[in-house]
């Protein structure tokens, strides 16, 4: 009787464990106000000068004949997210194999041997064959637009950059971050660059919240198909 209530208690948390396995977490929405994300990088501060009068003064941001795409610490980038990826992979493989081993004997010491009226012999013969086919196929298409800001002037005038948006909807939250070193020179006059023009470009999407939960697996379900070797 005792082990019979003890089974019963530990199917009971079983199920119990399963069923929060296997429940998504509720994602309440925050009444607070929204923060802006941290800035990465800042840029120098201006020189103060004293009144002298003069219109311009050396040191400072303005200049009448300068570029206006982003070249410091600090200055944005729009950054054209186009990202497409296509892969298709496709394998076929045959192999035949075939064996043939005989074996007789018609003499013994140099006389005729037979076995009944019959010459003993004995002939094997195999064959094997196999056939297999694969293929997969995958594509993937991301585009939108991001804001990225300056973190880095390198020495030979590459810019690292790194930017993030954070969006919240009813599901949870959506975040967008790109980063990476472009070329000044790949900067358009419109202070764009395409993400293909990125080197070492590490682009995201991802999120939280109920639509991103219900399509996870569960913890528990997980394990058991670990173990699982079918």
């Amino acid at each position: 009787m005792r082990a019979t209530r003890l089974l019963r208690a530990w199917l009971g948390a079983a199920c119990v464990l399963a069923l929060a396995a296997c429940a998504s977490p509720q994602q309440h929405m925050s009444s607070e106000a929204l923060k802006p994300l941290p800035i990465p990088a800042e840029p120098e501060p201006m020189n103060a000068h004293a009144p002298n009068g003069a219109i311009w003064q050396p040191g400072t941001n303005v200049s009448l004949f300068e570029d206006s795409r982003a070249h410091r610490v600090g200055d944005l980038i729009t950054v054209l997210i186009q990202e497409n990826a296509n892969a298709t992979k496709s394998t076929n493989t045959t192999v035949n194999k075939a064996d043939s081993v005989s074996a007789g004997l018609s003499s013994f010491f140099g006389k005729p041997f037979t076995v009944g009226g019959y010459s003993p012999s004995m002939g094997l013969t195999s064959s094997s064959k196999f056939g297999g086919n694969g293929a997969t196929s995958q594509s993937n298409t991301f585009t939108t637009t991001l804001q990225a800001t300056v973190v880095q002037v390198m020495s030979n005038g590459n810019l690292q950059i790194a930017g993030q948006k954070e969006v919240m909807l009813n599901g949870g939250h959506e975040y967008i971050r790109v980063a990476g070193v472009v070329r000044a020179a790949d900067v358009s006059p419109q202070n764009t660059v395409l993400s293909t023009q990125i080197a070492n470009a590490r682009v995201e999407y991802s999120g939280t919240g109920d639509v991103y939960a219900a399509a996870k697996v569960p913890w528990l379900a997980s394990f058991f198909l670990s173990l699982w070797p079918f």
